[in-house]
Parts: C-alpha cells; sequence; structure tokens
C-alpha cells in the first residue's frame, strides 16, 4: 500500500505550515496583507468622496472610480471569506 505523502511543505504548494498550533505561514500574510489592501480600498474611496464634497476638489469620475475600485475588492473578499467558511464546514462534516 502506497503512504500517501503530505504536501504542507512541498515546494510547489504555497503553503508554508510550522509545526505546532502558534505556527503561522504563507497563507496567513497573504490574507493579511489582502485586508490591508481591501481597507486602503475603502480608505481611498472615503478621501476621494470627502475631498469632492468638502473641499471642492477632484471630478466625480474620480469618485465612482475609487468607490467601484472598493466595492469590487470588498465583494471579491467576501466571496473569498464565505467559500473559506464553507470549506471550513465541510471539513468538520467529514467524518474520519
Amino acid at each position: 500500500m502506497m503512504a500517501i505523502q503530505p504536501v504542507g511543505n512541498s515546494p510547489s504548494s504555497g503553503l508554508e505550515i510550522k509545526d505546532g498550533a502558534q505556527g503561522t505561514g504563507r497563507f496567513v500574510d497573504d490574507l493579511s496583507r489582502m485586508l490591508r489592501s481591501v481597507n486602503q480600498d475603502q480608505l481611498d474611496a472615503s478621501r476621494a468622496i470627502e475631498r469632492l464634497m468638502v473641499d471642492g476638489e477632484g471630478s466625480i469620475h474620480e469618485a465612482m472610480i475609487e468607490m467601484t475600485k472598493a466595492e469590487g475588492s470588498f465583494r471579491l473578499l467576501m466571496t473569498m471569506r464565505n467559500r473559506l467558511i464553507d470549506a471550513v464546514n465541510r471539513l468538520l462534516q467529514t467524518q474520519v
């Protein structure tokens, strides 16, 4: 019978797994970077609206572009979150 090899530490997996529950890997770093990016998009959209409404600078077109960009990144983040939750739920329902 052939043994199943773990894929976590293989060079092609993209995941860096350390022993123990305290370990963090590249997945966590990438997720954190994405969260910061989505947050920055939201802040940029808010600043563009504030500049337009309060200072009278910029254009409606620029503010709409920033808002659309922020909305798109947020929707992508929510889709990823929903799929991750679904995957965890499926794993929890798996019987060993």
